[in-house]
């Protein structure tokens, strides 16, 4: 009765590990986007928490089944599988879930690279924008709001805190986003800061 216990424990905390971790992985995209503070952390140590937890699990799993090799069940093998697929469809699957996927697709982005810091916009089809900068000592701060486009001019509506680099007008020239100053149509900043495309991380 207590091995019959203990397996089914052991096959309890497999399954919560994996769907957690899991569960984790896939939604980030959102889990960071949505989220700050205590909640967002908690949540980002939960990852490396878990994952610490599957490898136990399954290191104890292995050495379950050689201690009863002479009377193995089909019980005994579930923590090992449900770890080991776990793994697998981490380290060797050619496609992941991403909550990003049920996002609106990307119309198209621009990036900025800096010494210590770095910056991804993504404009969607749908119409929608965010800005994610992430530099040193774990700065990590998103802007959300609704873009429209008139020629090479785009017009940022911000959902919340404008985000003053770049403004609420930006024009596209010779591949960058330029900051539009407001009526004169005068630049903003002589030096732009992103480049249309996905980072090419030469900083």
């Amino acid at each position: 009765m207590k091995k019959t216990v203990e397996i089914e424990s052991r096959i309890k905390w497999a399954i919560i590990s994996c769907c957690s971790f899991l569960f984790l992985v896939i939604f980030y995209h959102h889990i960071h986007k949505y989220l700050s503070g205590i909640f967002f952390w908690l949540l980002t140590l939960l990852i490396p928490t878990t994952f610490i937890a599957i490898l136990i699990l399954t290191f104890k799993s292995i050495i379950l089944i050689v201690k009863k090799r002479k009377e193995l069940s089909l019980k005994i093998f579930v923590p090992f599988f449900v770890c080991f697929l776990t793994l697998i469809y981490l380290f060797f699957s050619s496609y992941r879930f991403d909550s990003e996927n049920l996002e609106s697709e990307i119309e198209f982005r621009a990036c900025f690279e800096g010494t210590q810091n770095q910056a991804i916009i993504k404009f969607r089809k749908d119409k929608s924008f965010e800005i994610n900068w992430t530099g040193a000592f774990f700065y990590d701060e998103w802007w959300k709001g609704k873009w429209a486009k008139n020629g090479d001019t785009i017009y940022l509506k911000y959902d919340e805190n404008k985000f003053e680099q770049l403004g609420e007008k930006i024009i596209i020239r010779n591949g960058y986003l330029i900051p539009i100053k407001g009526k004169m149509d005068t630049i903003k900043n002589p030096y732009p800061m992103f480049y249309v495309g996905i980072c090419r991380h030469e900083n």
